[in-house]
């Protein structure tokens, strides 16, 4: 296909403008009319934004990806160990955002880190008479993040999901977040203000864990009931190996005090978070509301559905979507499974060795937060994007073509829709951080392709890295900016 042979042709995306480094990162590119700033012009380029620099070209080299080591980047955060998961946090009335990253590492080395991301403004004033890759941003704009590990923790196996309390994007409360593992935990930022020998002021954060959630109702365990001053250690947590893992979660944001959680035992967990004062932990208790069997095999993830408090999605290794209603669980509807198996892999599945996968399974859910009837899903190995209308249940609405028409068959790792746009994000093995454009899912007349819905295969943005793209976000919620990991990186990505 011309338009990925060709990537001069795509928009790009901009790190932000440097503030004093003399290099800057990212792919070549023209100016970029982005969907979220009413078409407002920016520029990105692969040199700094000095005066008399000449305009890029639209007929200049594709891509040119400058060397750079990690602290030469602009708005960049390098780890000590290979990062694989995060989620990105505006916070009202705060000098700061929030980044959390989780750690994918084999053995028992892996670490939770809490970042700081202080955005910072243009410090020189444009030309007018001279092309300049910020020409064209508002004053208040903000143009990069300075970033800064603020606490860490360390935890066994890898965290598979992370999530802010969602809370804190309105009243800016207390940093919270939820990360999942092999349990559930659920751990609060503290802030400790003080000064130096020189005395300067200066603050000193770190986590405390407030609760353990596992899939075993028994194992559920908070701040009031164990010791967790010691990285949360307690005389339970030595049976946490025995219960089945959580592979998602999902905190519902119209309601912060529930929280779903799906497992490899096939269910799905409800639980009813019970709030304490911010300046008293023993208060902190968390119960079960429900569990039910939610597919017939392990359950890879669980979204709620926008601006509800009772319907929520779960996708599996079973291959199929089903939404449940808290209200009525008698029963859960099915909207989206794939074509029927045929007997050759009827019967290697029926293989204890070979049943724990399945090339049908969907890995990961991501549910609109614009049109509450509209889920994305993508299968395993996987570079199609599946969306479904839970109004028309059975085939997708749309399909996002990954392959961009069979050339590119690296799979799909991330998804994530925009907090406030139609557009949603992806992340894959083809180094690539994409946007799409899902304002118009209708089907063309004429259109004979049913089972696949209306097919899209060009992105209107493209961020490209170095390596795998292993997980994106977006800053919630203002989606202004993404968020994109990458080997040991988490690169701030301007829109």
């Amino acid at each position: 296909m011309d338009w990925y042979n060709n990537r001069s042709k795509r928009s790009s995306i901009s790190t932000g403008a440097p503030s004093y480094s003399p290099a800057s990162y990212g792919i070549l590119s023209t100016s970029l009319h982005s969907p979220f700033s009413h078409n407002q012009s920016r520029f990105t380029s692969g040199t700094t934004p000095v005066p008399k620099t000449p305009p890029l070209s639209s007929t200049s080299s594709p891509s040119l990806m400058t060397t750079t080591t990690p602290l030469e980047r602009n708005s960049y955060y390098f780890s000590q160990l290979p990062l694989y998961t995060s989620d990105w946090q505006y916070v009202a009335n705060s000098e700061s955002d929030c980044i959390a990253l989780g750690s994918y590492k084999e053995g028992f080395t892996n670490k939770l880190e809490i970042i700081h991301g202080v955005s910072y403004e243009q410090e020189f004033k444009n030309n007018d008479d001279v092309m300049s890759p910020t020409a064209g941003y508002d004053d208040d704009v903000v143009q990069g993040f300075y970033f800064s590990r603020v606490a860490e923790t360390s935890v066994d196996y890898p965290i598979t999901h992370l999530q802010w309390d969602p809370m804190m994007a309105s009243n800016g409360g207390s940093e919270r977040l939820a990360a999942s593992s092999e349990v559930l935990r659920l751990y609060k930022v503290n802030k400790e203000e003080g000064y130096d020998s020189n005395n300067n002021h200066h603050n000193n954060y770190s986590l405390t864990q407030t609760h353990i959630l596992a899939n075993n109702t028994a194992s559920s365990c908070t701040s009031s009931s164990n010791s967790l001053g010691n990285n949360g250690s307690s005389s339970k947590n030595d049976d946490i190996n025995t219960y089945p893992p959580i592979t998602s979660f999902d905190w519902n944001k119209t309601d912060p005090s529930i929280l779903i959680t799906s497992s490899v035992d096939t269910t799905c967990t409800v639980w009813d978070l019970h709030r304490s004062h911010p300046r008293d932990e023993t208060t902190d208790t968390a119960t079960v509301k429900t569990q039910l069997i939610a597919h017939d095999s392990e359950v890879f993830d669980v979204k709620c559905i926008h601006k509800s408090t009772n319907v929520f999605a779960s996708v599996g290794n079973d291959g199929s979507m089903r939404v449940f209603d808290l209200r009525s669980l008698e029963h859960s509807t099915i909207i989206y499974e794939p074509p029927t198996m045929t007997a050759t892999s009827s019967s290697s599945s029926s293989n204890p060795a070979s049943s724990t996968f399945n090339s049908k399974a969907l890995i990961c859910l991501s549910t609109s937060n614009i049109d509450q009837h509209h889920l994305a899903t993508v299968g395993i190995n996987s570079n199609l994007v599946i969306i479904i209308d839970m109004r028309m249940p059975g085939i997708p609405v749309a399909t996002l073509d990954g392959s961009f028409g069979g050339i590119n068959h690296a799979s799909i790792n991330s998804i994530q829709w925009h907090p406030t746009s139609n557009y949603l994000l992806t992340g894959g093995d083809d180094c690539q951080a994409l946007v799409w454009d899902c304002n118009n899912l209708t089907p063309k007349s004429g259109s004979s392709s049913s089972s696949t819905g209306v097919v899209l295969d060009t992105p209107v943005l493209a961020y490209e890295e170095d390596l795998e793209v292993n997980n994106v976000c977006w800053r919630k919620d203002k989606g202004d900016w993404m968020g994109v990991i990458s080997g040991k990186g988490f690169q701030a990505v301007s829109i």
